[in-house]
């Protein structure tokens, strides 16, 4: 081929084709550049934001959608408790939203936290008891407001032999007097025992040597008790049908009866009757955290467990059309903190001659001039009068040197936090140590426990390890909101909110408006307390006017 000369091109036979001429080029040009513009104009199309018309019709479409979105009140509240719940079970190693997807040990609450309100870290009562706690959610009052100030109360001889069960011991007015006009539904919720609920499953009152059915059957409602007996035969049966070499008097488990208690909503959620208030708590982890310790294996797969039942009370709520209604409130209820030894301050005591021992018993009381109390992680100190106070907290302070394992709580602190008025000061226990009620034996011992509530501080600060984990969504409730801090004071104020329910004038907790989605009016006028006026058996009426403290038989005298 001579130089300059055009090599021809290969057609489709193999032969040489002609050149194109410049018109085809031109033509075949502005073929691509239609064809390319087109392609450009519907990717522009594509990514045009969705207008508010397409926003309205998503939000039709999906209830979890209607329920974030669309405006109102709520026309049912959830409140679940959750046994030991942190904010580090359900967000992201970093503290963060968990995304779709991740790696924590509650999906479905994640989401709910993703989607509507998380709180860093909540703030209980104190001392951090169990039904302490649940008090304070439902009344928005201080421990010495609402008289429940431990899991149980003193007995003459200081045993803790009354628990607080009884909701006629409860000052103020809780939420299920206040919504007794919408209906109110409580699953396993403490201190409601007689409480003048709708559909009611109490807590267990203890006596039926661990026969949860037996101890609960006596307080339920008939509606709330035929649903659970259905569940009890069929799991009881499928039990003795197995192959497991397991006993059908066994059922329930911690983690069965979450499941029955989620199973039993999930048909009152289903039925006509609607409710307005639902209380359900939620306590497999707390055995785990006291026999495992927080942070286990063992604790990690209770709350992947409760978090399959909150998943499951949704899938319910959404099945029945009701989700888009709803707002659904988790929180925890005590932290517990992770221990190794026991520190027993009532053995000081003894040897000083402040606790007489019954020689009947190896650990019982026969008559004291002070004595301590535990709440776990801490505890109370109470005292005939102010110089046997004074000669208490004279000992436990060179206790508290000699051990290192607490400190002294000062009564002004107490005060402040509204705790039990009746105690002369507390101790609260240094990390790795509980504080226990033994009256013998070596002041300090390995602990029997890897976990314990009651977490107390010593001064004003707010410990990061005894807050709890809460997270709000639904109807009437904000979206995406992170919130630093929480005092569960102010949760029962904010329900009334929500619900448009009148508590009493006294209540210290106000709702929390960085929740509510929009201002609320003030509720009008509710009803009187229910019961007020109901005369109180012997029992009752001693535990409400003060505990007599000391002494021996009828010379005990009181304070």
């Amino acid at each position: 081929m001579r130089r300059g000369e055009r090599r021809p091109t290969a057609g489709a036979g193999g032969g040489p084709t002609r050149p194109a001429k410049l018109g085809e080029v031109a033509r075949i040009g502005f073929w691509r550049l239609g064809l390319m513009t087109l392609a450009g104009l519907s990717l522009m199309a594509c990514a045009q934001p969705r207008t508010l018309a397409d926003e309205q019709e998503l939000i039709q479409q999906d209830p979890r959608r209607q329920a974030r979105f669309q405006e109102g009140p709520p026309a049912r509240v959830f409140l679940i408790s959750v046994a030991g719940l942190r904010p580090t079970d359900y967000l992201d190693p970093f503290g963060h939203a968990a995304a779709e997807g991740a790696l924590v040990h509650m999906p479905a609450l994640a989401r709910l936290a993703r989607e509507g309100v998380t709180v860093l870290g909540a703030t209980p009562p104190v001392p951090g008891a169990v039904r302490t706690t649940h008090a304070t959610l439902v009344t928005g009052l201080r421990p010495a407001g609402h008289r429940i100030v431990a899991d149980a109360t003193l007995d003459d001889e200081g045993t803790r032999a009354l628990p607080f069960t009884d909701p006629r011991l409860l000052a103020g007015t809780p939420l299920w007097d206040a919504a007794i006009g919408r209906g109110v539904v409580s699953l396993g919720w403490p201190t409601t025992r007689g409480a003048r609920i709708e559909r009611l499953l109490p807590e267990s009152d203890g006596r039926e040597q661990g026969d949860w059915l037996a101890g609960v059957r006596t307080g339920a409602s008939p509606a709330v008790w035929r649903a659970l007996e259905t569940i009890a035969i069929r799991e009881r049966e499928a039990i003795a049908a197995g192959e497991e070499d397991r006993s059908p008097d066994s059922w329930p488990t911690p983690a069965e009866r979450d499941a029955a208690l989620v199973e039993v909503a999930c048909e009152l959620i289903g039925g006509d009757r609607d409710a307005g208030l639902w209380l359900i708590r939620l306590a497999q982890t707390q055995p785990l955290m006291m026999g495992a310790g927080p942070g286990s294996v063992e604790v990690d797969d209770g709350f992947a467990q409760i978090d399959m039942q909150i998943g499951r009370l949704v899938d319910c709520l959404e099945q029945s059309g009701k989700l888009a209604e709803s707002a659904i409130l988790v929180t925890g209820d005590v932290a517990y903190a992770p221990v190794h030894t026991t520190v027993s301050p009532n053995v000081a005591l003894v040897k000083a001659g402040l606790i007489g021992r019954d020689p009947r018993a190896a650990t019982g009381v026969r008559s004291w001039l002070a004595l301590a109390r535990s709440h776990g992680a801490s505890a109370f100190v109470f005292a005939r009068d102010a110089a046997n106070a004074l000669d208490a907290r004279q000992i436990l302070a060179l206790e508290s040197e000699r051990t290192g394992a607490f400190q002294i709580v000062p009564a002004q602190r107490l005060a402040e936090q509204g705790a039990d008025p009746q105690a002369w000061f507390g101790l609260a226990a240094r990390p790795g140590f509980e504080i226990g009620d033994e009256l013998v034996g070596p002041p300090l011992r390995a602990s029997m426990l890897r976990g314990v509530p009651g977490l107390m501080a010593a001064d004003a600060t707010i410990p990061r390890d005894g807050q709890v984990g809460f997270v709000a969504w639904g109807r009437g409730v904000r979206n995406g909101v992170r919130m630093p801090s929480l005092d569960l004071l102010d949760v029962a104020p904010t329900i009334a909110a929500l619900l448009g329910l009148r508590l009493d004038d006294d209540v210290v907790g106000k709702p929390v408006l960085g929740i509510l989605r929009s201002a609320l009016e003030p509720p009008p006028p509710g009803p009187k307390r229910l019961g007020g006026g109901q005369e109180l058996d012997d029992r009752l009426r001693d535990m409400r006017s003060g505990r007599r403290l000391g002494g021996e038989g009828e010379d005990g005298g009181s304070r």
